[in-house]
């Protein structure tokens, strides 16, 4: 392959010949100015060029970081837009679970603990409805309970297979977490 000047050096070559040799002319003379007149042009147009291009390049990469910036920001949007969703779904599905639980727990409590309140409380009905406001706030604390619950493991499920040695460990939690309900059921 040819080298990429090979021609001006070439003709530098010649040149600094004469030279040693001292055999220079004014015919040399002029010839080596008019060969670095046209070099230097041609590196100033070269520059223009480059100059040119640099400044496209800074202003594509200026516009980067401001649609990078602007995408991150569009990101962090998103993830609280999706976090609020599915605190909402998991609400959902936490009030309806709980829903059921309730009519069981109501239905139990008119049938089975009424007649013994009543027994008990010589008709009072403050007693009864006591007993009511109870269930109705624990069943409120064990909704939130299960909705944050049903958020870890969507929240799990999104981030993870990946992490399988967490994902043991935090399901370990989860469980430990709701063994107080086996063990309230139980007795």
């Amino acid at each position: 392959m040819k080298e990429l000047y090979h021609e001006e050096q070439k003709i530098l070559s010649e040149y600094v010949g004469k030279v040693k040799k001292k055999d220079v002319n004014l015919e040399d003379a002029v010839g080596i100015a008019m060969h670095y007149k046209d070099l230097l042009d041609q590196s100033k147009v070269i520059t223009r060029i480059s100059d040119r291009l640099q400044k496209k390049l800074d202003h594509a990469n200026q516009k980067i970081k401001s649609q990078n910036v602007e995408i991150h920001k569009k990101n962090g949007e998103l993830e609280v837009t999706i976090d609020q969703l599915d605190k909402m779904t998991m609400g959902k599905k936490a009030t309806r679970i709980l829903f059921v639980v309730f009519i069981a727990l109501f239905i139990s409590e008119q049938l089975f603990l009424e007649p013994v309140i009543d027994s008990w409380a010589n008709g009072s009905n403050y007693v009864g409805i006591g007993v009511m406001l109870i269930i109705a706030l624990s069943l409120k604390f064990f909704e939130s309970k299960l909705e944050d619950y049903f958020t870890k493991q969507r929240k799990k499920k999104i981030l993870g297979s990946g992490a399988s040695g967490g994902s043991l460990q935090n399901s370990t939690e989860g469980k430990n977490q709701f063994s107080f309900l086996k063990s309230k059921g139980a007795a």
